[in-house]
């Protein structure tokens, strides 16, 4: 069973279909704990003999907390947006919605999962997230330092350079 998710900030839509591409169900849970545990409930109720395989569009940004989730579950699989807007582009209706763009996550995984990277959590990309994170706070606190600086400078002129 393949399931294709398209993420988004508070919820996620995910599509199952069969190897033969016949949809089995179709979800949308919110982006918490509880709600992850919905849709593995749901996969689990909907498996059957199939093995589950996930595909998600963003497993970084808005879909971190939810592949993180089912990394420990799941084979879970990274699906580059670009396959799933050029398999929408040859579709014969090109609509958009998050139920066809789960469904063409899905889709894309049936016709090239065996090219597709496999989601992965290792010590080395969670430092290297963790440096990024410290990073970026040291870059906004030397901008807000310099901010502030700047702003003494100006009222320390008005006060002391307007005398005569």
């Amino acid at each position: 069973m393949f399931i294709g998710i398209d993420v988004h900030k508070d919820t996620h839509t995910a599509v199952g279909i069969s190897p033969f591409g016949e949809k089995l169900f179709e979800i949308t849970v919110g982006n918490y704990k509880n709600d992850f545990e919905n849709l593995t409930s749901k996969v689990e109720e909907m498996k059957g003999t199939l093995s589950p395989y996930i595909g998600i569009e963003d497993v970084r940004g808005y879909g971190e907390r939810l592949s993180g989730y089912l990394y420990d579950k799941y084979p879970v699989y990274h699906v580059p947006s670009i396959l799933v807007d050029r398999a929408r582009q040859n579709a014969t209706h090109p609509e958009k919605s998050d139920p066809l763009d789960a469904l063409g996550v899905a889709k894309v995984m049936i016709q090239s999962i065996d090219t597709l990277l496999p989601y992965t959590i290792s010590q080395e990309s969670e430092k290297a997230k963790q440096l990024k994170e410290i990073s970026i706070d040291r870059e906004d606190l030397v901008l807000e330092r310099t901010r502030l600086k700047n702003q003494l400078h100006t009222l320390l002129y008005r006060i002391y350079n307007t005398r005569n």
